[in-house]
């Protein structure tokens, strides 16, 4: 979206580099274009298809596909084929065409002056507690005790370990010593003040340390072991301007090179699981930060591998993959797969053993793709002899399911849960559909769902017909904008774009399909519908637009009134629509509908 944009891009160079770029050009350094009349078309890269749906528009700058309804301009096309965001795709257009990024504001470069003075800090103190870890007295019990868990020297090394050592100002008396200003480890939250008199103390005290880095090997932050027993175990660094632990993968700096290469990158729980890995030769393995798999990991994920395995304990695992934050993986057409290791082990304790190596490569080879595994999951918590249990247990699978936007994948998995619960297909599609409609979502059913009805069907081609119409013909935006409010929009998604298309108008004073696209390039169902009506407008060839106006005006006029007059027929409606009940919500859309039929 457009906040995106503005923190590190000014829109002018968006358009810069987007007028830079030719569709056409671009896309054909990416998979072979063939002409068709106007336009370009091609086998679709984004789904399994034997025709080609896949259209390049030259004109229009834009790109669209019949088969999975994905499209977009430039930008959207290098997002979808290099899985990034909006202002990496700028970045990887910029650099194609030779302009040269300027960031938007100075306040920017003053956050990022800090932010470069904390990382010089973090690393500062980050080589303390190396050297405390190497050479102090008081770190003996930390040297036993990586000694006593089996850490080579090489991988303290690596990791650059360290320890806090025991007593309230070590740090504090270190950064003194060496002038680092006490309010940047404040800040940092590695010394905290004291409550009763002057000055502070640190935060990690008498601990293991291990750096969290970011990707580009800048210490963000800090993870604390307690040396004795105190609580808690684990300590981390508070979040900061330079650490996210929602953001943040321990090991990824080291990990992804290697993950790239294996074309797989393992996640696992804790920092001595991925120092021991490492120690073993798996080196594409990486850590959350005590926290479950959020969509911003996935991100940072998806730029270097598309598989992904999780490696945790065997009562972890369990936890984790019934996590519906796993559903992002599905829904962000990533391959998520689950270890299984030996009861009871988590992978520091498999690959200590003797024979440790073998056993976690073998994991690792028979890991069970998260569907499968949700569907041994349920068949095994749920009886399948029980009509009760087993509708438990399909419903459960049903939810995974409509998670999947891929049409070829959705499909696999009905027949997977077909032949293990033995219902047939068909039913099992109902019954997603079912689910879907009382969730009010619009989970991705196979075949269309039930036609919409006249009344729905003319409001979605209404709320069709006004995008279009401000697409065409710019001039009507003031008059539409002034006549309809948001309000009166015939559905959802209309007014979604009504919204989009006055940003865009009054950015950049016109809009058009390609420029449109760079306000909902985070949206990609808008995205879609936005290539789609403009394909469509081309073929329609409408020559009298007033009169097309004039004729949408008169009729959302007339749904104004006839809703305005029927607000407790619209309380019903809302009712039926919770319980589900089809055969209401037939009943009283046709009585909304009333006497008055639009046009």
């Amino acid at each position: 979206g457009k906040g995106l944009m503005d923190r590190f891009i000014p829109h002018s160079q968006i358009v810069e580099i987007q007028q830079a770029t030719d569709i056409v050009e671009l896309i054909s350094n990416y998979i072979p274009l063939k002409k068709a009349g106007a336009n370009y078309r091609a086998l679709c890269p984004f789904h399994e298809e034997k025709t080609a749906s896949f259209s390049v528009n030259a004109t229009k700058q834009i790109f669209h596909c019949f088969g999975c309804h994905k499209g977009g301009n430039v930008y959207g096309f290098v997002m979808a084929y290099e899985k990034v965001e909006f202002p990496q795709a700028v970045k990887i257009l910029a650099e194609r065409a030779g302009i040269r990024l300027a960031t938007n504001q100075p306040k920017d470069d003053a956050s990022r002056e800090k932010r470069a003075e904390f990382l010089k800090v973090n690393r500062l103190v980050t080589n303390y507690f190396h050297e405390c870890l190497l050479k102090s007295k008081a770190a003996e019990p930390a040297r036993a005790y990586l000694a006593k868990r089996g850490f080579t020297q090489g991988m303290i090394a690596k990791f650059l370990m360290g320890c806090a050592l025991p007593g309230w100002s070590n740090l504090v008396g270190y950064a003194r010593e060496k002038n680092i200003p006490l309010k940047h480890l404040e800040e940092l939250g590695l010394i905290l003040p004291r409550k009763e008199k002057n000055g502070y103390y640190d935060r990690f005290r008498d601990r293991l340390m291990f750096p969290i880095f970011n990707p580009r090997d800048g210490v963000v932050g800090f993870g604390g072991r307690a040396l004795d027993d105190s609580e808690p175990i684990y300590l981390n660094s508070p979040e900061n301007i330079l650490f996210n632990k929602g953001k943040s993968l321990y090991g990824l700096n080291f990990a992804k090179d290697a993950c790239e290469k294996a074309g797989q990158l393992c996640i696992v729980e804790g920092y001595t699981d991925v120092i021991m890995s490492y120690q073993h030769g798996f080196e594409y393995v990486v850590a959350t930060l005590g926290t479950a798999l959020t969509t911003d990991h996935i991100k940072s994920i998806r730029r270097y591998v598309n598989k992904v395995i999780v490696v945790y304990d065997a009562d972890a695992a369990g936890k984790m993959a019934s996590a519906r934050s796993l559903d992002l993986f599905l829904a962000e057409e990533m391959d998520l797969f689950v270890a299984r290791l030996p009861e009871g082990l988590d992978p520091y304790d498999c690959l200590i053993r003797k024979d440790g190596k073998p056993i976690f490569q073998k994991c690792i080879d028979e890991s069970v793709e998260l569907f499968a595994y949700r569907l041994e999951v349920a068949t095994r918590k749920y009886n399948l002899n029980n009509i009760e249990e087993k509708s438990k247990a399909v419903d459960e699978i049903l939810d995974t399911i409509g998670a999947v936007p891929n049409p070829v994948k959705r499909n696999l998995y009905m027949k997977q849960l077909s032949g293990t619960v033995n219902i047939s297909e068909d039913v099992l599609r109902g019954r997603l559909k079912l689910k879907a409609k009382r969730s009010g979502g619009d989970s991705r059913t196979e075949s269309p769902a039930l036609p919409p009805l006249p009344s729905q069907q003319r409001d979605i081609q209404a709320g069709e017909e006004i995008i279009e119409i401000m697409l065409t013909r710019n001039e009507f935006i003031p008059i539409i904008r002034q006549s309809v409010g948001l309000e009166d929009y015939p559905t959802d998604r209309s007014r979604q774009m009504a919204e989009k298309i006055f940003e865009n108008y009054d950015t950049d004073g016109k809009v058009t399909a390609e420029s449109l696209l760079n306000f909902v390039a985070d949206n990609p169902e808008l995205s879609g519908t936005v290539t789609r009506i403009a394909q469509e407008s081309a073929q329609k060839n409408i020559s009298d637009y007033d009169k097309y106006l004039r004729e949408w005006l008169s009729f959302i006029e007339k749904r104004r009134k006839r809703t305005k007059d029927r607000p407790e027929l619209k309380q019903q409606l809302k009712e039926a629509q919770l319980k589900g009940d089809q055969v209401a919500i037939n009943l009283i859309l046709s009585k909304l509908q009333g006497a008055v039929s639009a046009k």
